[in-house]
């Protein structure tokens, strides 16, 4: 039995319409059509709130095995590419906090301090120090890609 049927099955069992799922989800009642004709797929939120409503596990709903994904979301691609985005999200916070923490230390730092961190001459201490800047605002950068890829991938599959 696919995820929509599911839901149907348990709203009709409840006794609830599509309006009042949709109310009590806080979703358009198009949403809830769209999800029992296996249209779209509920975010993981709104199917742990289907199954709060519904009084039963959230493996119950999907048919999942001891609350494991469903098949038929694996099937469709959705959780794989919600994992992918976490994992961008929290890259993208990790090289922002690398970049900021790098370019904010040296351009604090004078070439004397950096020759003898470094080890290097006070003439190549500038270029080290030039370089350690554009490192951290190349780590800002990347950060900011991946946080947009982040956000265009999650909006893909929320629904």
């Amino acid at each position: 039995m696919m995820l929509g049927e599911r839901i149907k099955e348990q709203r009709n069992k409840n006794g609830f319409s599509q309006e009042k799922i949709a109310e009590l989800v806080g979703i358009s009642r198009q949403a809830v059509t769209k999800w029992e004709s296996g249209q779209s797929v509920p975010s993981m939120a709104n199917l742990m709130t289907l199954a709060e409503i519904f009084g039963i596990s959230l493996g119950e709903l999907t048919g999942g095995i001891n609350d494991d994904i469903p098949m038929d979301m694996l099937e469709k691609g959705k959780v794989m590419e919600k994992k992918k985005g976490m994992g961008k999200l929290a890259l993208a916070i990790i090289f922002s906090v690398i970049g900021i923490m790098t370019v904010t230390i040296v351009s604090n730092m004078s070439s004397v301090t950096i020759s003898r961190l470094f080890g290097v001459a006070i003439q190549s201490a500038h270029l080290v120090r030039l370089g350690l800047q554009v490192g951290g605002v190349m780590a800002i950068f990347a950060a900011i890609v991946l946080l947009v890829m982040y956000v265009k991938g999650y909006k893909a599959i929320a629904t």
